[in-house]
């Protein structure tokens, strides 16, 4: 687990905020820095007009980052809610400039685009919507953590280790571990001498060439 990858300052569909004097702020795990990437670049195939903001992500290195609990192991990533005007700027989502509509998508993006584990994030709607969970803090900015590569995948989970899991697997990519997905985990698992537990964890990982 290296924690070495800076982010560019700015990229393609995204821009970045409290990033400290030299970028101290902003490294990850390689596998972190290439899933903003790619959430940037889909986002700007849409909204070319409104890049998102990426914040703090975790120090070179890895370890405490104060005043963060998390943070420490270069998969956290906290990124601005979407502004009406574009602005890279801070914004409430109590705030008249908060476009809830963009932010959804770009949360919803994340998803879809990234090994995401869970969203901080307080807008009601989005939590309505299945896309985020609430948490003290979190109500001028979401949290996204993500999976390591290569971390353990099972039933419920979604994101795109799950889709390159299903690619891998000849069946619908749709990036959620659901049923079918579980069933071809097994079957999978079964003849190539595994533990049919429809759990995707080191062993079957390696067995479909992923590591």
């Amino acid at each position: 687990m290296k924690i070495e990858t800076q982010l560019p300052e700015s990229g393609v569909g995204f821009g970045t905020n409290n990033r400290g004097a030299s970028g101290e702020f902003q490294f990850g795990q390689q596998s972190t820095i290439d899933a903003a990437l790619a959430v940037g670049t889909a986002w700007n195939a849409a909204h070319p007009d409104h890049p998102f903001s990426i914040g703090q992500i975790s120090l070179k290195g890895g370890g405490p980052m104060p005043p963060h609990l998390s943070h420490r192991l270069g998969v956290d990533v906290d990124v601005r809610p979407v502004r009406k005007d574009g602005k890279n700027a801070r914004v409430l989502i109590t705030d008249p400039e908060y476009d809830r509509a963009r932010t959804t998508a770009l949360i919803d993006l994340w998803w879809r685009k990234a090994p995401v584990q869970l969203v901080l994030f307080n807008d009601t709607t989005v939590i309505g919507a299945g896309l985020s969970r609430p948490s003290p803090g979190h109500a001028n900015h979401f949290h996204v953590r993500l999976r390591m590569r290569g971390a353990t995948i099972k039933i419920k989970d979604r994101g795109s280790d799950v889709a390159e899991l299903q690619t891998k697997l000849g069946i619908e990519s749709d990036g959620r571990f659901g049923p079918g997905t579980a069933q071809a985990v097994e079957d999978f698992q079964a003849g190539h001498g595994l533990i049919p537990d429809g759990v995707v964890g080191r062993d079957t990982w390696k067995a479909l060439g992923i590591t």
